[in-house]
């Protein structure tokens, strides 16, 4: 039930620049790769922690999906409490990995 929080992104001097409608599609760090719903809002709205402490940025749509899939992880405690209570609550009622469900 683990799934590893992956934070490295690439470079942005590696390769061209992306065209400003791919720019526009750009998912949040929190998103999982087979996960194909759309961010909710900013890509920085929350930050999830995982039990080493390891951190990534995202929407609070990813970063519910994400809480819901780590063992022991938790919201930062820096993300305003409107926006950690959203993500708690999304995250209470999906099952880990809810995209390979079909939710």
């Amino acid at each position: 039930m683990n799934q590893p929080l992956d934070a490295s992104t690439p470079s942005p001097t590696a390769g061209p620049e992306p065209a400003p409608s791919a720019a526009l599609h750009r998912r949040c760090p929190a998103a999982a790769a087979k996960d194909p719903t759309p961010c909710e809002g900013p890509h920085d709205a929350a930050t999830i922690v995982d039990r080493h402490g390891r951190e990534v940025a995202g929407c609070v749509q990813h970063c519910a999906r994400l809480l819901a899939g780590l063992e022991g992880a938790r919201v930062h405690p820096f993300v305003p409490a409107n926006q950690a209570l959203e993500v708690y609550s999304r995250a209470r009622e999906l099952p880990p990995f809810a995209w390979e469900i079909g939710r």
